[in-house]
């Protein structure tokens, strides 16, 4: 459109009644002769006004045509694709550099014309030296990307991409019915929505979803008893309904694929204890009697288990759970040397004793503070002297008198006091006050392989370390721990007992009362 051009549209419709449209740009010397009816029938149609780089793309509704100061006003325009926040834009004729009619109307009717796939355009008479034109677009690419396409021939089942102008071009009688008794700010959310998201087709959405009484068509019990009927029926395994008792899960380390049943009791003796102990698996564990257990040790030894191997082995065990009720790793680190753990052994001079003082050595090796008691009794057992040579040399310190033992508590004490089937030390003072102390004391007891209950046993436990095989504990001795220390399997048949080992990878396991 040249500068200074005058706007012109006439619209007449031919024989089928299909509009037949015109534009037309006149120079300023020939506008003299225009008429306001012309103008006044492009009223209300939807038009595109590109004002070039600086000013931009411009969509709007035609609400005025001032042909006298060569204007055109848009109502409810779009800048660019987003809504003005005026009301209406008036534009001038010399700012306007392209001008699109995308849809014409007749008043309060639409005329509707038959969409091609390509742009018509109807060039004009323009001022030599001008190559502006004003278009009539009815490519309907052109129309559903920058209005909509509500009145093209959709395809059934094509979802049409939802855009801002359909829902804010509605007329009068075409706006989104609103709830009563909506709040202000819930009216605002939803006008701003339909200006997003509407296309003409939400306004059915306006009743909310009754989701109760939706529910309460459902029938789940009866669904699922057809269901479990029906599988049942059919010879399937039922999934279960909700009325039965979920079943368990299975584990990272479990076997989903269960090649046999399993076997929960792999261990019988023939002279059962009074009690029966279970693992965290399941395995049942049965107590053994004094008297089987001494001759299970026997039968070892003869084999080549001697006593000197099954004191390492012992010890080792009994170390290990000692540092890990210490604290294990979290306590054990370069970073927290200044903070040694004190350990106080409580040993008597028999082969308890000796299990005891090898624990110690394996602890002091590993950067605890060490105290030993051991009585002063004269002569003592082999295993009792040489565990004690190899004591000494780790740094530990050794006492023979309670009184000598730490003021303050310690972290951990390891009992080795009692002895299977000697009843005569808990006549001995040293004993007595060893116990007392250790009762005193306000660190937890760990005892190490105590005896059959009613035996011994003046100091109470927290946790007690059985070997091989368990003995009927009493209550006094905590919770029960097992260490392996190696005896063959052919020992165990050799003695009566059917055996399969419960540790699995590890050498000393929980026990659970049964």
């Amino acid at each position: 459109m040249g500068n200074g051009g005058i706007l012109f549209w006439n619209c007449t419709r031919n024989r089928n009644s299909s509009p037949r449209c015109e534009q037309r740009v006149l120079a300023n010397h020939s506008a003299t002769t225009l008429k306001t009816g012309m103008a006044a029938d492009w009223l209300g149609s939807l038009v595109s006004i590109n004002c070039g780089s600086s000013l931009g793309v411009y969509q709007g509704e035609v609400s005025s045509v001032d042909q006298s100061c060569q204007t055109i006003s848009l109502r409810q325009p779009f800048h660019n694709g987003v809504k003005c926040p005026v009301p209406e834009v008036t534009f001038s004729a010399i700012d306007i550099k392209d001008l699109k009619i995308l849809e014409i109307r007749n008043g309060n009717a639409q005329i509707s014309t038959s969409f091609s796939t390509k742009t018509s355009s109807a060039p004009v008479a323009v001022p030599k030296g001008d190559s502006r034109t004003v278009e009539i677009v009815n490519s309907p690419q052109h129309c559903s990307k920058s209005f909509g396409d509500r009145h093209l021939d959709v395809p059934k089942g094509f979802r049409r991409r939802h855009n801002s102008w359909s829902s804010s071009s509605r007329g009068a009688n075409q706006a989104t019915p609103k709830k009563n008794g909506l709040k202000n700010g819930n009216n605002q959310m939803r006008q701003r929505d339909d200006e997003c998201f509407g296309d003409g087709m939400d306004d059915g959405l306006d009743a909310d979803f009754d989701f109760e009484g939706n529910l309460a068509l459902f029938d789940k019990a009866a669904v699922f008893s057809e269901i479990d009927t029906s599988e049942r029926r059919n010879g399937a395994r039922s999934r279960g309904t909700p009325y039965e008792q979920t079943p368990s899960r299975y584990r990272h380390d479990e076997n989903i694929i269960e090649g046999k049943p399993v076997v929960y009791r792999q261990i019988t003796v023939p002279q059962p204890g009074t009690k029966e102990y279970c693992t965290d698996s399941g395995l049942v564990v049965p107590s053994i009697t004094y008297e089987l257990h001494r001759r299970l040790l026997s039968v070892a030894e003869r084999y080549g288990l001697t006593l000197e191997r099954r004191l390492e082995m012992t010890g080792v065990c009994a170390s290990q759970m000692a540092l890990t009720l210490l604290g294990g790793p979290n306590r054990f680190t370069p970073k927290n040397l200044h903070q040694r753990p004190t350990v106080a052994l409580l040993c008597g001079p028999h082969v308890q004793g000796a299990q005891g003082i090898s624990c110690g050595r394996h602890l002091a090796n590993h950067e605890v503070e060490v105290v030993l008691f051991l009585p002063n009794v004269g002569k003592m057992l082999d295993s009792v002297t040489s565990e004690l040579t190899l004591f000494v040399k780790t740094g530990g310190k050794l006492v023979s008198n309670v009184k000598d033992l730490p003021d303050t508590p310690v972290d951990l004490i390891i009992n080795c006091l009692d002895c299977h089937g000697n009843t005569f030390l808990v006549d001995q003072p040293w004993y007595h006050a060893a116990a007392d102390w250790a009762n005193q004391n306000r660190a937890p007891v760990l005892s190490l392989d105590p005896p059959v209950c009613g035996q011994g046993q003046a100091v109470e436990a927290k946790w007690s370390l059985s070997l091989c095989l368990p003995l009927p504990l009493g209550e006094g001795a905590g919770r029960v721990y097992l260490c392996d220390i190696g005896v063959p399997r052919q020992v165990f048949q050799e003695v009566g007992i059917k055996y399969l080992s419960p540790f699995g990878c590890k050498f000393v396991i929980p026990l659970h009362s049964a």
